[in-house]
């Protein structure tokens, strides 16, 4: 009698350790997807901040011929891409399941352009700087791209001035390092 109530008691240890360990795995996977949302609004809203840093510096190197600025810019998910020929710079967050601002539709945030677009299950959310000035990239290069990483991109911006001919803009060159 003595071993059955032994066995008794590691069945019913068993049962009740499978029991709390399910359930544990059933608020993680709840909680999991929530957790994303967060961090990837918390990233959204923290490069939205960035862009105003960068988007004062450029104005900023814009007031004077000569004048270099330079932004110290970590990006920890997604990438920017710096456009010569579209004289923009673009965030991108891709596959994410935060539903940042209604799909396609776009909000103005100072010079900055927020826009949510789907893509399946999930959306793409796409930060937007146009500039009436002629962005150039170091090397010639038409579109830079700035991947995720551990090591802040250091973005230097120098004014290149602009051409005597009426309608020109100024040229600001960006050189990543």
């Amino acid at each position: 009698m003595f071993l059955k109530k032994r066995g008794q008691v590691w069945v019913e240890t068993a049962v009740y350790t499978l029991i709390g360990l399910s359930l544990i795995a059933i608020i993680l996977s709840m909680a999991t997807p929530q957790i994303e949302k967060i961090k990837d609004k918390t990233i959204i809203e923290q490069t939205i901040s960035a862009f105003g840093v960068l988007d004062n510096k450029i104005i900023e190197v814009q007031q004077n011929e000569g004048q270099v600025g330079k932004v110290v810019f970590k990006i920890t998910k997604g990438r920017i891409e710096i456009n010569s020929n579209d004289n923009s710079i673009k965030y991108v967050l891709e596959d994410t399941k935060l539903e940042y601002t209604e799909p396609g539709v776009e909000i103005k945030q100072g010079n900055i352009i927020v826009k949510t677009e789907e893509s399946g299950s999930r959306f793409n959310i796409i930060l937007l700087m146009n500039y009436n000035l002629d962005i150039s990239n170091k090397n010639g290069d038409v579109n830079k791209i700035l991947q995720s990483g551990a090591v802040p991109y250091n973005i230097l911006m120098e004014n290149k001035g602009g051409a005597i001919e009426q309608g020109t803009t100024t040229q600001i060159e960006f050189n990543i390092v």
